[in-house]
Parts: structure tokens; sequence; C-alpha cells
């Protein structure tokens, strides 16, 4: 994994998780709830590999993703504060927000990593995911006494936090000699790891939908 598609793994996971929690305010079903996690899936999937052509146009970026960094972390910690005035009245806005900087990392970053398309499906299924995974944890998190509002406001100035520390690290970071780590990973058995992942999305789907089909006739 190269530098930039490590980023784009973190931010990928960071706003889909945020995504999850500001939906999880509305009452979905299985069937809907897989129909979203599949549209993020997607969605980011066609971002990652379109975004490949765009490599020349945004190359600049290389060397100033530090500035980028820095202003996603404002845009978000402002949503957040919007969020927490009146998380009712600016919940569509937040989430709005949310899909506008996934979309915009995810095109940015893609553009400047070396992902090709077996690591964008990956990458994808790891969206899909952790959208279903996490939506499903709501439903524990809004007993939580704090507060709903207050769990997702203080998830969203955690992530502006860390894309702050990746601001202030970037320039350190690149320039790392990477050559020393080398990545056990190039001895994993990639195309057994990937069937396990779509064994274990196939037995959620189907056991979510199993028990939608139950909850109707019953």
């Amino acid at each position: 994994m190269d530098l930039i598609g490590g980023y784009l793994l973190v931010i990928l996971l960071l706003f889909s998780a945020n995504f999850a929690l500001l939906v999880g305010n509305y009452k979905l079903d299985n069937i809907k709830l897989i129909a979203i996690s599949l549209g993020c899936s997607v969605v980011s999937f066609i971002l990652m590999n379109v975004s490949f052509y765009l490599k020349d146009a945004f190359s600049f970026l290389l060397d100033n993703f530090g500035y980028f960094f820095l202003i996603l972390s404002i845009v978000l910690f402002v949503t957040m504060l919007f969020y927490r005035k009146d998380n009712k009245k600016n919940l569509n806005n937040s989430i709005y927000a949310i899909i506008g900087m996934f979309v915009v990392s995810v095109v940015l970053l893609s553009s400047q990593s070396e992902l090709m398309l077996f690591g964008s499906l990956i990458y994808s299924l790891f969206v899909f995911i952790l959208v279903l995974f996490v939506y499903k944890l709501t439903n524990l998190l809004v007993h939580a006494k704090r507060g709903y509002s207050a769990v997702i406001g203080e998830y969203m100035s955690l992530t502006s936090i860390l894309i702050f520390i990746f601001a202030l690290t970037y320039n350190s970071t690149k320039d790392l000699n990477y050559s020393m780590f080398s990545s056990f990973l190039i001895l994993t058995p990639t195309y057994q790891l990937i069937y396990v992942i779509i064994g274990l999305l196939a037995i959620i789907i189907i056991g979510l939908l199993y028990n939608d089909f139950r909850g109707g006739n019953s």
C-alpha cells in the first residue's frame, strides 16, 4: 500500500462510519440498509477508478495534501458545530456535508494513489461492511446516557482532530523511507482473503433479508 492509498483507506472508513451514524437517526429496515450500504460501496468503487484519469490534473496536490487535510478538518469541525447546535434541523445538511467531504476526499486521494482495480474493490467492500455494521451498532448507541447526538458530535470532533494531525504530519510522513517497511501482506493468500470477505457479506445479507422476511410473516 502506498502512502496516499493508506490515507484513502482511513478517510473512507472514517466518513463511512460518520455517514452511518448520522443515518442512524432514521429507522431503516434491512432491505433499505443493504441498499444504502451497497450504494455507498458502489459509488466509492466508481469514484476510485474514475479518479485515476485525473492524476495529472491534481498532481500538484501530492506535495500539498497537508493543506487539504487542514481544510477538511476545519470543514468537518464546523459541520459538527452546526449539527450539535440543532441536530434535528441540521441533520440532513450534516449528511449532505459528510457525503460531499467523502466524495471530494476519495476523488483527490484516489487520483494520486497507486491503488489498482483489486485494491479499490477491497476498499469498497470495507465501506459496505462498515456502513452496515455501524448502522446496526446505532441500535445500542441510541440508548447511551449522553444522548445519541452527543455521541455523533464526539465522533466528528475526534475525526476532525485525527485529520488535523494528518495535516501537521503529512510532509514528514511522505519523506520517510518506506523500503524498510516490507509488508507481511505480500505473503498473504490474497484471493483466499477476498473469498472469505465475499462469503461473510453473503451470509450477512442473507441473514438480514431472512429476518425481514420472517418479520413480515409473523
